[in-house]
């Protein structure tokens, strides 16, 4: 049984809390799922790949050749919720590691104080 708030044990999906040095330090391509205004609301973090996830398939073919390498895949949302729920998806579907960032860009803005850039799209 899973308890409230925790994510189901799925092989190759992990949710926890990554600073951006660390999510840059582990080569893994950093993919912020959220949609273009919230991008233009709050910022990015640099050098993230901006695709809106609306379903699976779409995401996969979008960032396929970026993952081709075989690197992990970092998800990054407002909160945690949309890439828990997207990356327990695409751990099933792809080889790579998928990692969730736990508390998304309020966790990585508010309480690790990054300053996210203006997104380049």
């Amino acid at each position: 049984m899973f308890g409230f708030g925790r994510a189901p044990q799925i092989e190759g999906f992990e949710h926890k809390v990554m600073t951006v040095d660390e999510m840059k330090a582990s080569g893994a391509l950093i993919v912020d799922i959220r949609t273009p205004p919230e991008w233009y609301q709050s910022g990015v973090i640099e050098g993230a790949k901006l695709v809106t996830f609306q379903d699976p398939q779409t995401f996969v073919a979008a960032i396929k050749d970026d993952i081709a390498d075989g690197r992990d895949v970092v998800l990054v949302c407002r909160t945690g919720s949309r890439t828990q729920a997207a990356g327990t998806y695409l751990a099933q579907m792809i080889e790579n590691k998928v990692i969730s960032a736990a508390g998304g860009m309020f966790e990585i803005v508010g309480n690790q104080g990054y300053q996210p850039v203006a997104p380049a799209v």
